[in-house]
């Protein structure tokens, strides 16, 4: 791994060139490979333990039996690495999606919780699966059963697309998309649920309809104690055979007890007829709620939008990029945000790029190059905008955290017929 000095740092974000129209800084990153003991590595999602380190959860797939498992690392803040890696084997048979990852939470106990899904064999709806969660209470060494995130276990509808916080009581709250209220028309339902002190997961309880059946979901909470919710939602509004789905958000000022009536983060009036596989980020700074997202709609692209409080609507939307897909937001500081997405290269082809729309929007998969991107934020003003990534391979849907007054950031790497992970940690 590539420690990066202060002389090294500065001349790195630095040094300028444009791209796009825009002014961008180019580095590029020595970067580390995960080491892993299967055929393939996908998934990236990063967290924190309970001492507030980086936690890196991925599903790997076996060379042995050819299933996949959820396994997580911690980042070790000495070394400068991540530690020996932790399988659950009661994910055994989980079911691979970057939009829908397979994740671990911690309570402030140290209760690690697995949430992970599987699909239902022999079902007609081949969508037909179900949320299942495990817990370990000493690091990961010997966990509990699975058992159902949701009330409702029958084998008839599908269940996907979850997030996981930590809650101001140390405890550990979930959301999903479920399909059990399902319609053409109005799609999913929004479902909650939290654990309770030495449980797991209370009864679950619908929360909003009209969901976006495949697009990540995303779940914060604040130094207040808000909890803080983003989807894709599917508008009442129709035109012709299309949709209208764009980003939502609710909250809940009472940890979950009630929540707020949806509202939209803004007005995009994107079109669709199927489903765009690509959710939302949230990220709360002294400026307040920030959401960062992408819309294919007119002037496609992804944008970023605040609002001071929770009860207030958010901003008229700003352009972060045109070409890139699938964003994540971390806050750095008191008014510092960093952005990260991948972005199709310059020299891609016209018929790569078409390739690549279809792949990566409709089924949430990578094949043709593409670089991962780094912009900060100061005040909601770009600040720096960095390439992390290498060159001529597929690298998408990278995913954000901080350890100190520094950066990780993985990522996903399509070489060919090799898929694994890459992160990197940058100092500011």
């Amino acid at each position: 791994m590539l420690r990066i000095n202060k002389l090294s740092a500065f001349l790195l974000l630095f040094a300028t060139i444009f791209i796009s129209s825009c002014k961008q800084t180019s580095q590029e990153l020595t970067i580390k490979s995960l080491k892993i003991e299967g055929t393939e590595a996908v998934d990236p999602y990063l967290t924190r333990d309970n001492q507030q380190n980086p936690v890196l959860c991925w599903t790997e797939k076996s060379g042995a039996d050819s299933l996949y498992r959820l396994k997580y690392a911690v980042f070790n803040p000495e070394t400068e690495s991540f530690d020996s890696t932790v399988t659950i084997h009661q994910s055994s048979g989980t079911n691979p999606s970057p939009e829908s990852m397979n994740k671990v939470a911690f309570k402030n106990d140290g209760t690690v919780i697995a949430v992970f899904r599987k699909k239902f064999k022999n079902e007609k709806n081949p969508y037909a699966g179900a949320i299942y969660y495990s817990l370990s209470a000493d690091n990961g060494k010997t966990w509990t059963p699975s058992q159902y995130l949701h009330s409702d276990t029958s084998h008839t509808y599908g269940r996907s697309f979850f997030d996981l916080t930590s809650l101001p009581n140390g405890e550990v709250a979930a959301i999903w998309l479920d399909g059990r209220f399902w319609k053409a028309e109005t799609g999913s339902a929004l479902f909650f649920s939290k654990t309770e002190k030495g449980k797991g997961f209370t009864t679950d309880k619908c929360i909003t309809k009209s969901t976006c059946e495949c697009c990540r979901t995303a779940l914060i909470t604040d130094k207040k104690g808000n909890i803080h919710i983003a989807y894709r939602s599917i508008a009442s509004e129709k035109i012709s055979e299309t949709q209208i789905r764009d980003m939502s958000y609710i909250f809940s000022s009472d940890n979950g007890e009630t929540f707020s009536k949806p509202a939209n983060i803004s007005d995009d009036k994107w079109e669709i007829k199927g489903c765009p596989h690509t959710g939302p980020s949230l990220a709360v700074s002294n400026l307040g709620v920030n959401a960062l997202w992408y819309t294919g709609g007119a002037s496609s692209g992804i944008y970023f939008a605040s609002a001071r409080t929770p009860q207030e609507g958010f901003s008229l939307r700003t352009l972060q990029t045109v070409s890139g897909r699938h964003p994540q937001m971390e806050a750095l500081s008191q008014s510092q945000l960093a952005l990260v997405w991948e972005e199709i290269t310059p020299d891609t082809t016209k018929k790569q790029i078409q390739k690549r729309a279809h792949n990566g929007m409709q089924h949430g998969s990578a094949s043709s190059p593409s670089d991962i991107f780094i912009k900060i934020l100061n005040k909601n003003k770009e600040e720096k905008t960095l390439k992390i990534s290498g060159k001529g391979k597929s690298f998408h849907h990278p995913v954000i955290t901080t350890v100190k007054d520094r950066l990780v950031v993985a990522w996903a790497e399509d070489d060919k017929n090799k898929k694994s992970l890459n992160y990197s940690l940058l100092e500011l």
